[in-house]
């Protein structure tokens, strides 16, 4: 199976260390999960999304990585999500439109779930790249609003996909 430009992309810019603890939000059939646990020596992912079916599917394709210990799986919505694994350096979500609808109460709940110096990195991939600014700008709202400070924001290859990835933190 293809990988989508717009997974290999967003895992280039996470900048993985075998030893991080991740979690993807929204990690649908666990195509990013499989690939992000390659990378990983000694840490470990998380992934998490809210579909029965999306999660039954993420499980069939990393079977290998759970067997190993660094890929777990969990269905529950991200407001409702309470770690059991502990902190991370990175939290991701491709294509998680909730980040520049309204996230507030998400927002919140990834705040404690941030190691020190962790990032939470948003990336998306949407129908034309004339919507890049619109959804960069409401995005940027809604995480200044909920105490991030944003790093960085990066776009992808032109003209075709368009991509957006936006990197931030907890403020102080």
């Amino acid at each position: 199976m293809a990988i989508p430009e717009r997974i290999i992309w967003s895992i280039g810019h996470l900048e993985i260390g075998p030893g991080d603890r991740i979690l993807e939000i929204g990690c649908g059939r666990g195509v990013a999960l499989a690939e992000v646990s390659r990378l990983l020596a000694d840490g470990h992912i998380v992934g998490l999304d809210r579909s029965d079916s999306a999660v039954k599917a993420a499980i069939d394709r990393n079977g290998e990585g759970i067997a190993a210990g660094k890929v777990e799986i969990m269905q529950a919505a991200l407001a409702d999500y309470a770690a059991s694994a502990g902190r991370f350096d990175k939290i991701f979500a491709i294509n998680v439109n909730l980040f520049w609808l309204e996230a507030m109460r998400e927002l919140t709940v990834l705040k404690p779930l941030l190691a020190a110096g962790g990032r939470l990195y948003l990336f998306f991939e949407p129908p034309s790249a004339g919507q890049i600014d619109t959804i960069r700008r409401a995005i940027e709202v809604r995480l200044k609003t909920g105490g991030y400070v944003v790093d960085e924001v990066v776009t992808g290859p032109t003209p075709t996909p368009p991509l957006l990835g936006i990197i931030a933190r907890p403020g102080a």
